[in-house]
């Protein structure tokens, strides 16, 4: 179900955005830091600090995530059920594993969320429907890129960076 150009996508991102449905039927979205291929049906991330995301997944085991190159402009969106592991499964150890190596995490994930896709759809940029093709939309975004970083860096300057309470 995965293709080639949607690992590529995941695995240069590494970042998406979960959305979940809260008790009370509101939407919920959630960046995650650690998406990755599980294997060809199915994306997992781990549970870092996700309280909402677990406790919406345990009434309504629904989900969609989001996944988009920022410089091409392009990417996926994947739904379907999710499902919470925690420490004592294997697949726990297994995620926990495939995104920090041998290496031990500096303090432990809380699960990790498998989620099966049922259902996948690219997602493009407008940019695309103008004639632009994807080395002109990643130069063009290359250069905004660095204007916003600089921008940014001049900010943080004035006011200092955000610190965790």
């Amino acid at each position: 179900m995965l293709t080639s150009d949607m690992r590529a996508v995941i695995d240069v991102a590494q970042l998406c955005f979960a959305a979940t449905v809260t008790a009370d039927g509101k939407p919920n979205v959630s960046p995650k830091g650690t998406i990755r291929v599980w294997d060809e049906s199915r994306l997992f991330f781990l549970d870092i600090a996700s309280p909402g995301t677990r406790a919406n997944l345990a009434h309504s085991p629904w989900m969609e995530i989001n996944v988009v190159d920022q410089l091409s402009r392009r990417g996926y969106r994947f739904s379907g059920p999710a499902e919470l592991h925690t420490r004592e499964s294997a697949v726990y150890g297994e995620g926990v594993r495939r995104v920090y190596g041998d290496k031990p995490p500096t303090s432990l994930p809380s699960g990790v969320v498998l989620l099966s896709i049922e259902h996948s759809a690219p997602l493009l940029s407008p940019a695309y429907w103008r004639g632009n093709d994807e080395t002109a939309i990643r130069e063009l975004w290359r250069e905004r890129r660095a204007t916003l970083d600089e921008e940014f860096e001049a900010y943080l300057s004035r006011v200092g960076p955000v610190r965790a309470p």
